[in-house]
């Protein structure tokens, strides 16, 4: 029983001394060959080890190196994004100062003296009522002024300043439910009214029955009119509603000839007219 204790001990000892010596020997293809068959024969496990060894021994390099490749992405999708921005607003710029290089020049033509100014606040609640602009009695701004939008090289009746602060000024827009103005219907330039219906579209009224009121006619501001200059483009008509039986006149929608949604600048034209308007009887004194 002893001998045969002993004997495996022996083979123990052995072949612990036959594994390290196979582990130290120098790397040739026999001994690299027999070195792994009899690590996998003795403790697979070192097999394994040895397998993965080097990939263990260089995790935090390999972790490291990750850390740095995902830095440098972020910092390249950041510089990306920054020019995509750049790109974007020079598109912007070009675009805003092509536009108000054309502006600039149909107000040249203009046979109206006045002042540039931007639009800075719009009020949801009253988007076709008003909005304000950057100019007010320190620049010479007056109520009753006229507001003028330039769209599609053409200038057109926007609406006229309210009420006027030292650094900027509420405007009264054309398609609000309470202003108004008096038109000139072409071609015979019959005059007639234009209100604001609180939407995109104006609507004329008191358009005489037997007038050959028709769809596509230009309505311009009326030579009659006090608060806004004769000639001002308003809009062209778009339908033309059928005369009731308790009316003697026809009414048609108007689509206005600037579109209040698209503005960003505005012409001012200074009218110098009083604050409150004569009504009939102050004319008659």
């Amino acid at each position: 029983m002893s001998r045969e204790k002993d004997a495996a001990n022996y083979a123990i000892l052995f072949f612990a001394v036959l594994s390290v010596i196979l582990l130290l020997f120098p790397t040739t293809k026999i001994a690299h060959t027999v070195r792994i068959a009899a690590s996998y024969s003795l403790y697979p496990s070192l097999h394994y080890g040895a397998k993965y060894g080097y990939f263990v021994r260089n995790v935090p390099g390999n972790f490291i190196s990750l850390l740095e490749t995902d830095q440098e992405n972020r910092e390249l999708k950041s510089k990306i994004r920054n020019q995509e921005l750049q790109i974007l607003n020079a598109a912007a710029l070009t675009s805003e100062n092509e536009r108000l290089a054309s502006e600039m020049k149909i107000s040249r033509s203009l046979p109206w003296s006045g002042t540039w100014a931007r639009v800075v606040n719009k009020t949801p609640a009253d988007w076709y009522g008003s909005f304000f602009i950057d100019k007010g009695s320190d620049d010479k701004i007056g109520v009753n002024d006229t507001v003028l939008g330039l769209q599609d090289g053409k200038a057109g009746l926007a609406g006229r300043v309210f009420e006027v602060y030292p650094r900027f000024s509420k405007v009264m827009l054309l398609t609000n439910s309470a202003a108004s103005a008096v038109c000139a219907i072409a071609p015979a330039g019959l005059e007639a009214l234009v209100e604001g219906k609180g939407t995109w579209l104006l609507k004329v009224n008191y358009v005489p029955e037997e007038s050959s009121l028709a769809e596509g006619a230009e309505i311009t501001t009326a030579p009659g009119g006090l608060l806004f200059p004769k000639g001002v483009s308003v809009g062209r008509v778009v339908k033309v509603y059928p005369r009731e039986s308790f009316m003697n006149f026809i009414t048609a929608d108007v689509t206005p000839a600037v579109d209040v949604n698209t503005l960003s600048e505005v012409y001012v034209v200074r009218r110098h007219l009083p604050h409150e308007l004569p009504g009939p009887d102050a004319e008659g004194r």
